[in-house]
């Protein structure tokens, strides 16, 4: 997945706070209009403004989606413009604010948007709804002067907004690189322990079951000793790269020195024990002799509201019930693990 993908969730979670605040600041100083303009009567098209507005802040807040998310932004600037363009009209003493209003709306919702090309359409949308209004005796001859507040007010959002969308990406990519090196095992490039476990709690927490395997590498001491440690890596890297190529699992990790974690989502024995007896087939073929390598595995049954310590302490009983069994095979409930004859 694109990186600028992958930020948008955490760039929209930290930028939704700030943009509630200053829509509300909007949808303030329209009600304030309403109410010191004792000459204008509330009619149904501000009120109808005024409920869209309210609609569009409050959808703005809780929407997950990335697309709707810009769209109403966007939709919240031209209701705010055209609601100000329809007081302006109606009464010609606030034509003189038209250009001050333009300009603060045009800079100010610099913070509104996610992206630049959002926030250059919206300045866009803003000074083509309050231009017309604005053009009274007041401003008769003076166009070329209007021209460049215009200009000047969108080139400042897009400074401000550029700038701020630029560092705040800058932050969030280094701030993702760290998190995936806390959460990634340095040598096999998968989960580490805390990051699997953490995983693993959240599966329990979210009321999801399934099978936990717990893998340990067969004679590893003995092979790093007789090797050297660069084959004793090279055992890890492949043995992370069986857990990689095997299809169907919710999520895998490095728990230990030798020791490795897999979760398995759903209550089918049948195919759990078939993704089990399938990974030590791979395992047992990832490493040509002599370096070749095999694994015992303790398999543990877990339903929704099961204590993390107990399933773990039950997949380690049967790996070590494995390891007595001659090693190179699984253990479930105690007995060891058999393919599945058709």
């Amino acid at each position: 997945m694109p990186t600028n993908l992958k930020l948008r969730p955490r760039m929209r979670g930290l930028l939704s706070p700030a943009v509630t605040q200053a829509e509300w600041i909007g949808i303030i100083a329209w009600i304030g209009m309403l109410l010191i303009q004792p000459a204008l009567k509330l009619d149904i098209y501000m009120l109808g403004l005024t409920v869209g507005l309210l609609a569009v802040c409050r959808l703005h807040a809780v929407t997950a989606n990335f697309l709707l998310w810009r769209m109403l932004g966007v939709t919240y600037i031209v209701l705010l413009s055209v609601g100000f363009a329809y007081i302006v009209r109606l009464n010609e003493e606030l034509r003189l604010y038209g250009l001050p209003l333009a300009v603060t709306l045009a800079v100010g919702s610099a913070i509104l948007f996610i992206s630049v090309q959002d926030y250059l359409a919206s300045a866009l949308l803003v000074w083509l709804i309050l231009w017309p209004p604005m053009q009274a005796d007041i401003y008769a001859g003076t166009e070329v002067y209007l021209l460049m507040f215009c200009a000047s007010s969108v080139s400042i959002g897009f400074i401000l907004s550029y700038s701020y969308l630029k560092n705040l990406r800058s932050v969030l990519l280094v701030e993702s690189e760290f998190r995936a090196l806390a959460e990634t095992d340095y040598l096999t490039s998968i989960l580490n322990r805390r990051a699997f476990m953490q995983s693993f709690e959240k599966l329990l927490g979210g009321g999801q079951g399934g099978y936990f395997i717990m893998l340990d590498i067969d004679s590893f001491k003995e092979k790093n000793d007789l090797y050297g440690h660069d084959v004793g890596d090279k055992i890890l890297r492949a043995m992370a790269v069986c857990l990689k190529n095997a299809k169907g699992s919710h999520s895998f990790g490095r728990i230990g020195g030798e020791e490795f974690g897999v979760l398995l989502q759903g209550d089918d024995p049948e195919l759990a024990c078939d993704f089990a007896l399938g990974l030590l087939q791979a395992i047992r073929c990832s490493v040509a002799a002599p370096h070749n390598y095999t694994c015992s595995a303790g398999m543990a049954r877990f339903s929704p509201g099961d204590e993390l310590s107990a399933v773990l302490k039950m997949a380690d009983k049967n790996l070590y019930g494995a390891k007595r069994n001659g090693k190179d095979c699984v253990h479930l409930d105690g007995a060891l693990l058999q393919p599945v004859v058709a």
